[in-house]
């Protein structure tokens, strides 16, 4: 974890923090939980469909075979969908919490 529960705790301000639902590449209490866990006010916790590479931008097709594991998501899972609907919850966030 990069960052120590000391330094999350003096956080004040409105904090949103999304994780993958599936958390089998990088487990989810090693990172976002522990994030959670240290922040003095909870955050506004969105899990998403996917897995760890759901954050990163849809791969082109010249990378879909080569790099499968950062650009082949579960099936049913739309990876620029899901991007569209953290722009606009982040929005969203900014908006009420600025």
């Amino acid at each position: 974890m990069m960052f120590q529960a000391s330094w999350l705790s003096a956080v004040r301000v409105p904090t949103l923090l999304y994780r993958p639902q599936d958390d089998s590449y990088l487990g989810s209490a090693r990172n976002s939980l522990s994030v959670l866990s240290g922040l003095a006010t909870a955050p506004a916790l969105h899990i998403v469909p996917g897995n760890h590479f759901i954050f990163i931008d849809p791969c082109p097709p010249s990378l879909v075979t080569s790099a499968a594991l950062v650009c082949m998501d579960a099936p049913g899972v739309d990876r620029a969908t899901i991007h569209r609907q953290i722009d606009d919850e982040v929005v969203e966030f900014l908006q009420t919490n600025l």
